[in-house]
């Protein structure tokens, strides 16, 4: 009868599942990390990253472009000086157009630009007068310096420098984060099925127990409490049997979409029952992380855009000046040929000033919430890095303490499995009453679930360090992540 309950129970989930695909941990986060949409999410932020790095190393690059204006209409009326200084207002309509190529260099450290310019125009005149005429600009040379002011271009070359050198390890550990959030899944699938076989068994014992407490009773060898208690279990089992089988189906299809495949597809797991046995020092991993993790250089960064900010806000409240300066050679002639020829020298050179005098307080309180505001970068990044410290410290501790729980949970295990069955047969033979077996019975499944639970602690602690310092303590080597173009 329980045969033919269990199958009734299995076959929607069985139907659905028409393939089977075979994980080992290792095989499974090596899917992970080439098949899965968090994979592929990661790819895609570190080339994001790595886009935005040669687009602001080339802005710094010389930068060559073009600028024309299609020729275009005015239609006005203007005033006409008469020759009796009287003025006459007469329609005139003009075509235009424009064109020219620009040659620009920003100077970082000085948050300065060169630009070297040269450029053609024309204007046709129709109306009170016709005329045509070119205006060339063969070569402009222009230079501007900012003083006293806010160098954006030195402050963001900075924080670049700082994405520059952590953008290969942010991705590796992005990848090792999706390892240790994959081991978790891993080891939930696999406890889900271990539950699941584990309440299919208790249902099967429970069943013979009862139809044994059945013909006890029905013989007056127990009371009918204990057939009410030996009936209980059965329907507390065949409850939990069901419940287990709804979580494996529910954890099952939420890996496989962890994991990037198919609908419908079944999983089967088979962990790492022997951990790899290493010690690991935590002075040793502080050092890995303060090396690798990029959290902390992340902090470096907030300190520096905070500093940035004040420094910003403090410039917009002070003296600037702008020098500019620009020479070249320009001409104009009714013929294109005639305006390059007997160039006449074009010069330019001011300086220009701000400086705010009163505005009701408002330059005085940006400073201050800029201030304020680094303040509490500078508190906030140095709490969030001890704290950090500290969890790769207690992390490499409980690493350490695992392995021997690991050890000790699976002894556990197999005693408390030897106690089922020794259970299990005196009261078969009427040693032991009923309570003596559910003691057993639930010494056993929670000796089971302690092993299991302890194996996920293991693995998910070992992977989650790994994420924390890029350091592979069982191969002893930095971990370096890479995408395959």
């Amino acid at each position: 009868m329980w045969k033919i309950f269990a199958a009734a129970l299995l076959f929607p989930f069985l139907a659905m599942s028409q393939n089977t695909i075979e994980f080992t941990l290792d095989e499974c986060i090596k899917h992970a990390i080439q098949n899965s949409p968090s994979s592929k999410s990661a790819e895609a932020a570190y080339k994001a990253r790595t886009n935005r790095l040669i687009a602001f190393n080339s802005g710094l690059m010389p930068q060559l472009s073009l600028t024309a204006s299609i020729p275009g209409l005015s239609r006005e009326i203007i005033p006409v000086t008469q020759p009796d200084g009287s003025e006459l207002f007469q329609p005139q309509s003009q075509y235009f157009g424009s064109g020219g190529l620009s040659l620009s260099q920003r100077i970082a450290s000085l948050g300065s630009e060169v630009t070297i310019f040269s450029g053609v125009s024309r204007i046709d005149a129709f109306g009170l007068s016709d005329y045509s005429i070119w205006r060339t600009t063969p070569i402009l040379v222009s230079y501007r310096q900012p003083l006293f002011s806010y160098n954006s271009i030195k402050w963001e070359s900075k924080l670049q420098k700082i994405a520059e050198m952590i953008n290969d390890k942010e991705y590796a550990s992005e990848i090792e984060n999706i390892s240790m959030r994959i081991s978790q899944k891993f080891f939930d699938l696999y406890i889900a099925r271990m539950n699941l076989k584990n309440s299919e068994q208790n249902v099967g014992v429970n069943d013979t127990l009862y139809t044994i407490s059945k013909g006890r009773f029905e013989v007056g060898r127990i009371a009918e409490n204990d057939l009410l208690q030996s009936e209980l279990a059965f329907l507390n089992a065949r409850n939990a049997y069901e419940r287990a089988l709804l979580d494996y189906s529910q954890i099952m299809e939420e890996f496989a979409a962890e994991l990037g495949l198919k609908k419908n597809v079944k999983i089967n797991v088979s962990p790492p029952l022997v951990i790899p046995q290493f010690q690991i020092d935590e002075d040793f991993a502080l050092k890995m992380a303060l090396e690798n993790n990029p959290t902390f250089k992340n902090y470096e960064t907030d300190k520096l855009r905070a500093e940035m900010n004040l420094r910003q806000a403090e410039s917009n409240n002070g003296l600037n000046a702008n020098i500019t300066a620009s020479f070249g050679y320009n001409n104009t002639s009714d013929v294109l040929d005639d305006a390059y020829r007997e160039l006449l020298q074009q010069q330019r050179f001011d300086i220009t000033l701000q400086l705010p005098l009163f505005m009701f307080g408002k330059g005085d309180a940006e400073i201050e919430s800029a201030l304020e505001e680094q303040k509490r970068t500078e508190i906030n990044s140095d709490l969030q890095k001890n704290i950090l410290e500290i969890d790769v410290k207690y992390q490499a501790l409980r690493l350490n303490q695992l392995m021997k729980q690991v050890e000790i949970a699976a002894k556990a295990d197999t005693i408390a499995a030897r106690r089922f069955e020794v259970a299990i047969n005196r009261y078969y033979v009427g040693k032991i009453d009923l309570n003596s077996f559910f003691i057993a019975q639930n010494e056993k499944d929670s000796a089971f679930q302690s092993y299991i639970q302890m194996l996920k602690s293991f693995w998910t602690s070992y992977f989650n360090l790994r994420r924390l310092t890029l350091y592979d303590f069982v191969k002893q080597e930095q971990i370096v992540h890479t995408i395959n173009e």
